[in-house]
């Protein structure tokens, strides 16, 4: 059977287009990264070099309940959560090694606007974001001078998702959070008063399968800039690769 005849075949079979969803729940594996700079700290600050990537699973809800009932702007209004966990990778100082782990928790509501082709959205919530490294290493032996990181705050998003063609769905993301509080970062031992605002930026490519299942395949970036006081900056880098399932609620 030739290229052509196969690709005529698929072309054919695609599903219609699905209607608005009601209902996104998305399940991934997502790989980390960190990129952490200081500068004009005290020479005395340590950092912590992560060993093996660590990963974890996320899962991103989107729930739009008056679509169940009304076909109006009622229906455009979500109820969002995510969560982002790498429960368990070793960060290493030296020769000695460290129990970490990351999570990351966004919630709030979002509102969307269905055109034919594309799907601008906007986004308001609250987001906490936390790295932590155990006190004491695996050998006993103090955590150097690396503080661990609780940003949260406020946070407003926009995306866009540009819907269908063919089976692809692309989307593109961005959001800003004011740094309410900073953890053990801002705190007496380390950097009072650090304050500042955290980035996010994602891009996704999603595969329909059946009306109800998408796969995706997602890039996002968080970055938090935080000023530390008497001169001292912190940039805070976390980035991800993501590849899982999207289920959508079947009209």
């Amino acid at each position: 059977m030739s290229l052509l005849l196969v690709t005529s075949l698929l072309l054919a079979a695609a599903p219609a287009e699905p209607p608005r969803d009601k209902l996104r729940l998305g399940v991934d594996w997502r790989w980390w990264g960190r990129n952490e700079t200081f500068s004009g700290t005290p020479s005395s600050q340590a950092s912590l070099a992560v060993g093996a990537t660590p990963t974890g699973a996320s899962f991103d809800i989107q729930w739009f309940p008056a679509a169940y009932f009304v076909d109006d702007q009622r229906a455009d209004v979500g109820v969002t959560l995510r969560a982002d966990f790498a429960p368990d990778f070793n960060a290493r100082a030296g020769e000695h090694l460290y129990k970490s782990s990351v999570m990351r928790l966004r919630t709030g509501l979002m509102y969307r606007l269905p055109f034919h082709h594309v799907e601008p959205s906007l986004h308001a919530g609250y987001q906490v974001f936390e790295a932590t490294t155990a006190v004491m290493a695996s050998d006993g032996t103090p955590r150097p001078r690396a503080p661990n990181v609780t940003f949260q705050g406020p946070r407003l998003g926009l995306m866009l998702r540009v819907l269908e063609f063919w089976r692809i769905t692309f989307d593109l993301g961005f959001g800003a959070t004011v740094l309410l509080s900073t953890g053990e970062l801002g705190s007496p031992t380390f950097y009072p008063g650090a304050k500042g605002a955290g980035y996010d930026g994602q891009v996704g490519l999603a595969f329909r399968t059946w009306s109800f299942l998408d796969v995706r395949l997602g890039v996002d970036v968080m970055v938090h800039a935080v000023d530390l006081g008497g001169g001292g900056k912190l940039t805070d880098a976390y980035y991800g690769v993501s590849l899982g399932l999207i289920f959508k609620g079947v009209p």
